[in-house]
């Protein structure tokens, strides 16, 4: 198992790269002329106008973003995300050696190789685009974590997950005594319930997250 990652997400994602992905998703996509009178010709071009309008200032100057997408903007995530998506489709489908298993979320990807094709798919993915750099992580004690799981592979060569934590992380969410509405600090349990349950794929594994989370 290796996880692929991107540096710099956003600053590395181009307009003219992002806005023909998107326009190719509004293209394909069967039921956009019941939900807008809009063509996707029209909407990619909104698009372009939303991402050329990124404006700041620095010491009592004005500048303008001209190109990548801007950290914070709303739609940066989405575009980051469909622009990815279609990269990384190309990459695959013109690698020598594909990988068994390829999982990706904007810029996190977890991914199953043979330990002979790691480097050399490392290096695939890095000669697509010239900004676009991967850096990876390989599994440790067959077990690598992926978003908010840990990944991990049993005997029997199948893959379970569990919650993840940093080692940096401290269990420390809300002082109970603050001034919090309750809704808020029962919400915060409820959420970390709810994660154990859906990201936790062994019956075993949910019980001893439930204590971690009692204690």
């Amino acid at each position: 198992m290796v996880s692929f990652d991107i540096e710099s997400l956003f600053t590395i994602v181009p307009f003219k790269g992002a806005i023909k992905a998107a326009l190719c998703k509004l293209e394909n996509d069967p039921g956009l002329a019941d939900r807008t009178n809009l063509t996707p010709t029209q909407i990619a071009d909104l698009l372009k106008f939303v991402l050329r309008s990124t404006y700041f200032q620095y010491n009592g100057l004005i500048y303008e973003q001209k190109d990548r997408a801007a950290r914070g903007s709303p739609v940066s995530t989405v575009i980051a995300n469909l622009y990815m998506e279609e990269f990384e489709e190309r990459a695959i489908a013109t690698a020598t050696y594909k990988p068994k298993i390829w999982k990706q979320y904007v810029d996190d990807t977890l991914t199953v190789l043979g330990r002979d094709h790691v480097d050399g798919f490392l290096q695939h993915l890095n000669s697509q685009q010239p900004t676009i750099r991967f850096t990876m992580e390989v599994e440790k004690d067959n077990t690598i974590p992926f978003l908010d799981m840990s990944v991990s592979t049993n005997s029997n060569g199948l893959l379970t997950t569990t919650v993840y934590r940093k080692p940096t992380h401290t269990d420390q969410y809300l002082v109970y005594d603050s001034h919090h509405p309750q809704s808020v600090k029962r919400g915060i349990v409820k959420c970390l319930y709810d994660r154990a349950k859906h990201l936790t794929s062994k019956p075993s594994t949910i019980s001893g997250e439930k204590k971690h989370l009692q204690m």
